[in-house]
């Protein structure tokens, strides 16, 4: 693989700025070497850089000769398409021209700042701030069984056949099941409590009992499971290592730097005894985890690492005296002559640079707890790809574990990529990277944002492989604005959602307004995904908030001031069609399909007069499709945690948090069990607490947190078209001590997934699970978990009695000394 470099060393010289002072700014002629510049513009260029440091003199002024400027050289887009390198020296030379290039644009946008700005600034421009917050967080893609169908109890879980009679992971596709904190067997719950991981019996329905508590390795945060068998996914950062563990050693240079922040782990822990789980393989990749799947036993696992390289900088070591120097001349002689020795450096540390520099490094902890490390590929590199557009500075890793293989047999692939949202079908996964990073459009403006969309064949048991690229205009929000129906590749996306503003003419601040497309794509022989059709100009001026693909049809939620519900018909993959559009307040994070055909939706509720949105409430939506042209609003349920009381006459203001629910952008926490009619979403809030009690005669002020932490269970009656409130299941009592607060504030006291069965409903917290009947809403069970510390308030001893609280001192010394309350008696 050969990708495309775009490296021109570029440098600014004293006498480059010298004829001219910035108050008028000149218009000077590049006095550069055309052979040096063409030679620097070819690939490979490095190579012939750094002997010529000293002689090489490029730099070029901006459009106008108001400020100095690098020459970046040309930077074009051609393929997406990813190829399979072969050659361990060609990679890593396309890897050092993607570093340089980067590096001479951030040096670049530092010269801007110190230069251009103070100018701008003092002629009186102004940026427009018209970015609309993005929403963080999945919402589920449409499956074959949008209702849940409920799972299958494993044979060594015992008892009775349960299979059928509880809710699953909320997973997009059928048959595809996503990494989550909680899964469950139909005996037996998984939970990752922090560090711990948990295992809870369900003996007989509606009861539930600690089974085993393993402490884990740094910081656990997904599960699978297949069988008897559970892979778990942790985040290892550096600075909680002990100093002795040998993981540090490969985690930190000799220089004390680190060469990765992080390590994803993959523990496989064999739990065919429920009650003593026992560690199999350990497995370590440098990196950061976003997600994992699992179809036929296969997991696969995805990662992101940037290479951090120690010692490229990009901004110039400047003279002490530089900021004392009040003419411009002299100051910008300081400054060129502190970026020259900064990309003289620069590349001498680029020229020491090896492919271990770059690339992430798998580990294996052995039975001694010696860690192994060891290369996941043939060495020439084969594992490696990435697109003829230039590699970039990070890797996606794509590790596969076949877990029903008695050797738990594994592969990695690597991706020269961005961070990538992750889509996965049956036979498919996909994976949306931009096409370009951030800096890529530093004075490079004839671009509009795109997105590669890298798909690859899952159909085989144990095996990852390649079936091709193809580019989207826009971003794509989130792994639901992806399907792959029929073969064909479906992509929702936003374009100009940054608010380009500094693409206009003529100097104005304007923002540039985002349009909404669908991109149908279908992959040829040639490793290529062509474009079957497109549909653009969806709802200019506004963006995406949640998506969701259901067989022949794409449902879109975009918003700005209002939501409109789009419905387009995709049945004729070269002719996608809008269909209808409704337009309601607040906007919709998540969209769920149901068997009837029609939508429930979570998300907030529009703010006064209808616009913008009411923070302190969540809201469901269910909206009547029985009508694609005409969608209405069938009915909606606003939902808060907070109560009233007398000293909280309106829930706006009085104290409490905006209303919380993780189900706005987690559809794992969004739980609908169709067989009974009901939908289960966490809610929380706090409010902080300042207080005077008494105990034995003396007063003792307290403050803290109070926390409400509450599963909110709704009818959702799908043949009359209502939603109505079914009641509540409160968790605050595991937070908050008998005088109702908590000592710190935090988010680990939420409810955070619910799980039915039979006519039971079991809601998840750190601190405790319970069981309910949702037939009366009687609790049955309810189990402290380990894994939550709870942390207590503080009481102040102000060593009077009550009568000072009124403001009259008994004449007691009234100093305060922080502690606890004595206990009463009895």
């Amino acid at each position: 693989m050969n990708p495309i470099p775009a490296c021109s060393l570029t440098r600014f010289t004293e006498s480059t700025i010298r004829d001219e002072v910035l108050g008028s700014y000149m218009k000077t002629d590049a006095r550069v070497p055309t052979l040096l510049v063409a030679l620097l513009l070819l690939p490979g260029c490095l190579s012939g850089i750094v002997d010529e440091i000293d002689e090489v003199v490029i730099w070029e002024m901006s459009p106008d000769g108001e400020w100095p400027q690098l020459s970046l050289g040309e930077r074009t887009r051609t393929t997406p398409t990813l190829d399979t390198y072969s050659d361990c020296a060609v990679l890593l030379n396309d890897l050092k021209d993607a570093l340089w290039e980067q590096t001479l644009v951030e040096i670049d946008q530092n010269a801007y700042w110190n230069w251009a700005s103070p100018n701008i600034w003092r002629m009186g421009g102004g940026m427009v701030d018209d970015v609309a917050m993005e929403m963080d967080g999945g919402m589920p893609e449409a499956s074959a069984d949008a209702s849940n169908s409920g799972g299958t109890a494993p044979s060594s879980s015992g008892g009775e056949d349960r299979s059928g009679t509880y809710s699953e992971t909320n997973n997009q596709e059928s048959g595809v099941d996503e990494a989550d904190f909680l899964k469950f067997d139909g005996h037996y719950f998984y939970m990752i409590n922090n560090n711990h991981l948990i295992i809870i019996g369900v003996p007989e329905h509606g009861n539930v009992t600690l089974v085993a508590d393993m402490e884990l390795e740094g910081q656990p945060l997904q599960m699978m499971k297949d069988g008897e068998s559970l892979v778990i996914i942790s985040s290892i950062n550096s600075w909680n290592i002990p100093s002795n563990d040998p993981l540090r050693s490969i985690m930190q240079t000799d220089d004390g730097n680190w060469r990765s922040s992080n390590l994803v782990k993959y523990t496989v822990i064999d739990i065919t005894n429920r009650s003593d789980p026992n560690v199999g393989r350990e497995i370590f990749i440098e990196g950061s985890h976003e997600t994992a799947r699992m179809v036929n036993g296969t997991v696969r696992s995805v990662s992101h690492m940037w290479s951090y390289i120690p010692g490229i900088e990009t901004y110039p070591s400047l003279p002490d005296d530089y900021w004392s120097v009040e003419d411009w001349e002299p100051r910008m002689d300081l400054w060129n002559t502190s970026v020259e020795n900064l990309v003289e450096e620069n590349l001498a540390v680029l020229n020491t640079l090896t492919l271990a520099d770059f690339a992430p490094q798998m580990h294996q902890r052995n039975a001694d707890g010696t860690i192994s490390s060891y290369s996941s590929g043939s060495g020439d590199c084969s594992e490696f790809s990435g697109s003829a557009d230039g590699v970039g500075r990070g890797f996606t890793s794509i590790m596969t574990v076949d877990l029903l293989s008695p050797e738990f047999t594994s592969e990695v692939d690597h991706i020269a990529s961005s961070w990538v949202e992750v889509y996965a079908s049956g036979d498919m996964m996909i994976l949306a990277e931009p096409a370009n990073d951030w800096w890529w459009f530093w004075r490079n403006n004839d671009y509009e944002d795109a997105t590669n969309i890298h798909a690859f064949d899952i159909s085989v048991e144990g095996e990852t492989s390649y079936i091709g690229s193809g580019r989207v205009t826009g971003t794509v929000q989130d792994q639901f604005s992806m399907s792959e129906y029929n073969g064909d590749i479906r992509v929702a996306s936003t374009s100009d959602s940054w608010g380009r503003w500094w693409l206009t003419e003529d100097g104005e601040w304007e923002v540039i307004e985002p349009q909404n497309h669908i991109t149908i794509l279908e992959s040829d022989s040639a490793g290529n995904l062509d474009e079957v059709s497109h549909l653009g100009g969806i709802a200019e001026g506004e963006r995406i908030w949640s998506a969701r693909f259901v067989g022949d049809m794409a449902y879109l939620v975009t918003f700005r001031n209002m939501d409109p519900l789009w419905t387009i018909d995709l049945s004729d993959p070269e002719n996608p069609t809008i269909l209808g559009e409704l337009e309601v307040p607040g906007v919709s994070t998540y969209i769920h399909p149901l068997s009837n055909g029609d939508l429930l939706t979570i998300g907030m509720p529009g703010g006064e007069d209808g616009l913008g949105l009411d923070w302190s409430m969540t809201q469901l939506s269910l909206f009547n499709l029985s009508d694609l042209t005409n969608p209405t609003l069938a009915d909606t349920q606003q939902l808060t945690p907070a109560y009233l009381d007398d000293d909280c006459t309106s829930i706006r203001y009085c104290g409490w948090s905006w209303s919380y629910s993780e189900a706005t952008y987690e559809h794992k926490a969004f739980t609908y069990w169709e067989a009974a009619g009901l939908l289960a979403v966490p809610l929380s809030t706090h409010r902080y607490v300042y207080d005077y009690i008494e105990i034995d005669g003396r007063t003792y002020s307290y403050s803290g947190y109070e926390y409400v932490s509450k599963l909110m269970l709704i009818d959702v009656d799908i043949e009359n078209r209502t939603l109505s409130l079914h009641g509540e299941i409160d968790h605050s009592s595991f937070y908050n001590d008998g005088n109702g607060v908590s000592g710190w504030w935090g988010g680990d006291s939420n409810v955070r997934r619910s799980v039915f069965m039979g006519d039971y409903v079991y809601a998840f917290s750190s601190a405790g699970v319970s069981a309910t009947s949702y037939a009366d809403m009687n609790t049955t069970a309810m189990l402290e978990l380990p894994g939550y510390e709870a942390s207590e308030p503080y009481y102040y001893d102000d060593v009077v009695m009550s009568e000072e609280v009124d403001g009259e001192s008994d004449g007691e010394d009234s100093s305060s000394s922080e502690g606890s309350p004595p206990k009463e008696d009895g």
